[in-house]
């Protein structure tokens, strides 16, 4: 979500309206989730997607509609049965999608800037009950931005938002009452980082990889003629100094991840004594197979406790059988997502059970769809 939310104030910054489309809930399968987001300029540039496609250009015909009217709307999408919509097997159910328009200087445009931020921050819209239908607020740590319309409804939603921040994404809470008030609330953590120490080939292809991914991507290397923006175009940090001495000095947490993408031998040691001293949650290491062995000989000679060890991941990757570069960068990069989302990294055909795993806090049962 965090890309498609920098294009979109983007779009706004150059002052560009656009009608958004969000979806609030969903029972056509797994694919599609809260917080799903398309929208379309006066162009007919379109940013971003629905992934339940059946749908998907009802719901562009929806948002082009509504940059046109400016009326704010929740559209029901029956996908499957007696709905015009086909469904695959497994994927029939109800798409709800809110319709809005976002110019440069309405409301939406505030929330939508507030979301593109450093976080954590999250959003709440109304989507039904007696509170103010398509009322927004900006939901932050220490404050809250704007109002639902109730000062209750308000604090009721800020501690819905704080159980969000830590993974991020969007569901719909219901508040009790009579009747009940529906408010989906779309929250963005804090981007986790990704540092690349070596200002190497992979790197560089990592980097555009990992920037899609939406890490905070970091390249370290002590060598000027690599360490230049221009040869990271996607890279939100390029640091020229000695890696093992920057990471010293540089926060690190469970979600953070380390690369050494580098062949350097006056700082991996040094710097694998930095980095498996961190609580980072991946640690990984090129090279072959002989000079991992001859990497971790040195570490247990200098003392580094085999709990740490067995967190360094060398080589680095899943095995895709490619060689050069961007393969190589592909192959690290899917490890890294494997690991995140608890993935086997084996082929989906040869698995049985869901393709996608929703977590438990994500998943909306049909009782949300009245």
């Amino acid at each position: 979500m965090r890309e498609v939310l920098a294009m979109l104030d983007g779009w706004s910054r150059q002052g560009v309206p656009f009608g958004l489309a969000t979806v609030v809930a969903s029972t056509a399968g797994s694919v599609t989730a809260p917080g799903d987001l398309l929208a379309v300029d006066p162009a007919g540039e379109v940013c971003g997607g629905i992934p339940a496609g059946c749908v998907e250009s009802a719901v562009l015909d929806a948002a082009t509609e509504t940059l046109r009217t400016g009326r704010t709307r929740l559209a029901r999408y029956p996908v499957g049965g007696d709905g015009p919509w086909p469904a695959r097997p497994g994927c029939a159910g109800v798409l709800e999608v809110l319709h809005r328009r976002v110019t440069p200087d309405g409301p939406a445009r505030r929330v939508l800037a507030a979301l593109t931020g450093p976080g954590p921050v999250a959003a709440a819209t109304v989507v039904g009950g007696p509170a103010p239908f398509g009322a927004q607020c900006v939901l932050r740590a220490d404050r809250t931005e704007g109002t639902l319309g109730d000062s209750k409804l308000d604090d009721w939603v800020a501690g819905q938002a704080a159980g969000l921040w830590p993974g991020g994404g969007a569901v719909v809470r219901h508040r009790a009452g009579r009747p009940p008030v529906r408010v989906l609330v779309q929250a963005v953590p804090v981007a986790p980082q990704m540092v690349l120490f070596g200002a190497t080939a992979v790197a560089a292809a990592l980097s555009r990889i990992a920037a899609g991914l939406g890490y905070r991507v970091i390249v370290c290397d002590p060598r000027p003629a690599f360490t230049t923006p221009r040869r990271f175009p996607d890279a939100h940090e390029v640091h020229r100094a000695w890696p093992h001495r920057w990471l010293a000095g540089t926060p690190v947490d469970p979600a953070t991840v380390l690369c050494l993408l580098g062949h350097d031998p006056r700082y991996e040691i040094p710097l694998l004594h930095a980095a498996l001293a961190t609580p980072a949650g991946y640690v990984g290491v090129l090279g072959s197979r002989s000079a991992h062995a001859a990497r971790l000989a040195r570490l247990r000679a200098d003392g580094v406790p085999p709990a740490q060890l067995t967190r360094l991941i060398a080589p680095a990757g899943l095995d895709l059988g490619g060689r050069n570069a961007a393969e190589t960068a592909l192959a690290i990069a899917a490890e890294v997502v494997a690991r995140r989302h608890d993935g086997t990294g084996r082929a989906l055909h040869g698995l049985a059970g869901p393709i996608h795993r929703v977590p438990a806090r994500d998943r909306q049962p049909a009782a949300s769809l009245p």
